[in-house]
């Protein structure tokens, strides 16, 4: 006989997305259940990535005894209140092993008692009379009221070309090198996973090309972690240095399998539309991950954004057509994509943190966490450094994380950690000032990335001009930017000095008058 369970919150995933709300949840005592469909939590990382090393770093050295701030540089942790219960006790590697990170969430999950049902696959999610219901694939149901997909991008991205299903995929290739010894290799995508299996193969292949239509993008100059990391190019210098192997800007217009071998059809982008066929014995697909939306029912399906790859979100992680339904981990990328970290671990963490205050101040009254600071330009210049000098969420999340001051009464209201745009009209519909804080990228880099023109420390007034990280407080008046404040950069980023200090203070001093005044006509 089938069962039915209801809680107030669902939260379908067992990742470190899903899993880091829990545990907010959990310390709220909630109503909540966490529905994963294999038998451990984080089961995605024992098959992925496929060549079992991370790229998310574990810098288990800083110089710091401050927990709050060596999370800035620890990629892979979970936030918790227990300060020794760190990744680093799991791994000494730098890049270390997708191994680690399963053993890591077992035992978070154990530790702080994440309330999960294992082997529990869904096979439909719809939604009637403002109640979802999650239906099991042996017919057991599971209702909420709130729920969060915290699934994941896990359906391949497969390009639309004639010819694909010749392809393998990269879930599926095969990890044994004697299989492609002198083989001649073409591997869709140029991205991470795709760089990670070039890597593997350099060894033991004959010649390796990449192709997408697009050119490679470096995240040591995009700042974007998601771009091609250091780790995994070290095929760039078999190109460069004329070891058979090659980088393809281009389109595949077909793929015909000719007898054991795979004929490939490329359309150039960089030499005047050139068409060439080029054969190859193997051709693996490495084009990423979307979104999968095939579980939902037609009345309960997410809009999706990012060419299908995310779903559409709003600005507090909630469905843009559908009521009550959330989202958690990778998937908030839809709201940072391509400028923060909401992709990744060190980055949706505090995604889901800040979505436990948004859900637990929505669904069960409870207040988000605020302080009072004094109305004063020092005062508030005081605590914006305070925070900003530590603050792993605004770190690892530029520009999207913020910490909020709203001035009331005479008096500011300090909001730590939640999303900037989320913030910004938050307060708009309160009819309120309100100074958003955030660390920020200065422009994108033209021309060499370590041969850049810095700005002299004590050139404030073009502090604008900073390209690497830096504080930035924005002004809004009921929604609208008012004023704006850069703050110069710092190599070791420990705004402590004079030129940080006193120029945000004049900030302050030429905003608040205003507001004073303003108080005290409507307190007279």
């Amino acid at each position: 006989m089938n069962t039915v369970q209801k809680h107030k919150f669902v939260i379908l995933g067992g990742g470190p997305g899903g899993v880091q709300l829990a545990y907010y949840l959990q310390q709220a005592k909630a109503d909540y259940l966490v529905v994963e469909g294999a038998n451990i939590p984080g089961h995605t990382f024992t098959l992925y990535p496929r060549h079992r090393t991370l790229i998310s770093i574990n810098k288990r050295f800083t110089g710091s005894q401050d927990p709050e701030f060596n999370m800035r540089h620890d990629w892979n942790s979970l936030l918790c209140n227990d300060e020794n219960f760190r990744f680093k006790n799991y791994d000494k590697q730098f890049f270390p092993h997708a191994d680690s990170l399963v053993t890591y969430m077992a035992d978070y999950v154990k530790k702080f008692d994440i309330n999960v049902q294992y082997n529990t696959r869904i096979a439909n999610i719809d939604k009637k009379d403002g109640m979802y219901t999650l239906t099991a694939e042996n017919g057991n149901k599971i209702e909420c009221e709130v729920l969060v997909i915290a699934t994941g991008i896990n359906q391949p991205n497969t390009p639309n070309v004639p010819g694909i299903e010749h392809v393998t995929q990269y879930q599926d290739m095969s990890l044994n090198l004697e299989e492609f010894e002198d083989k001649r290799v073409l591997i869709i995508g140029k991205k991470n996973s795709a760089f990670e299996t070039a890597d593997h193969l350099t060894s033991a292949a004959s010649l390796i090309h990449l192709v997408s239509p697009s050119s490679i993008k470096m995240a040591w100059k995009t700042h974007y972690v998601g771009d091609l990391r250091a780790i995994n190019n070290n095929v760039l210098d078999t190109y460069q240095l004329k070891s058979q192997n090659a980088i393809l800007d281009a389109d595949i217009v077909k793929i015909e399998k000719q007898n054991d071998q795979l004929v490939v059809t490329f359309k150039y982008h960089h030499a005047e539309d050139e068409v060439e066929t080029i054969t190859y014995d193997s051709i693996l697909c490495c084009a990423g991950f979307k979104f999968d939306t095939s579980i939902f029912a037609e009345g309960a399906k997410p809009e999706v954004s990012c060419m299908g790859k995310y779903p559409a979100l709003n600005k507090d992680f909630e469905s843009v057509n559908n009521q009550n339904m959330y989202v958690a981990g990778t998937l908030t990328h839809s709201l940072d994509y391509r400028k923060a970290t909401s992709g990744f671990i060190h980055g949706f963490r505090y995604n889901s943190r800040a979505l436990a205050d948004i859900l637990l101040e929505k669904y069960m009254d409870l207040s988000i966490p605020t302080e009072q600071v004094a109305g004063t330009a020092e005062a508030i210049t005081e605590r914006m450094f305070a925070n900003v000098n530590r603050s792993g969420a605004l770190w690892q999340q530029p520009g999207f994380i913020a910490d909020a001051a709203v001035f009331k009464n005479g008096v500011f209201s300090y909001t730590q950690a939640l999303p900037k745009d989320y913030l910004v009209n938050r307060f708009a519909e309160e009819n309120t000032d309100v100074f958003v804080l955030t660390l920020e990228y200065g422009a994108p880099i033209v021309g060499d990335p370590f041969a850049v023109e810095r700005i002299h420390r004590e050139n404030t007034e073009q502090a604008a001009e900073s390209q690497f990280l830096h504080p930035v407080v924005r002004h809004y008046v009921n929604g609208e930017l008012k004023a704006k404040h850069d703050i110069i950069e710092d190599l070791e980023a420990k705004w402590v000095e004079p030129e940080h200090y006193i120029p945000m203070q004049n900030f302050f001093n030429t905003q608040l008058p205003q507001l004073i005044k303003q108080t005290q006509m409507e307190t007279a």
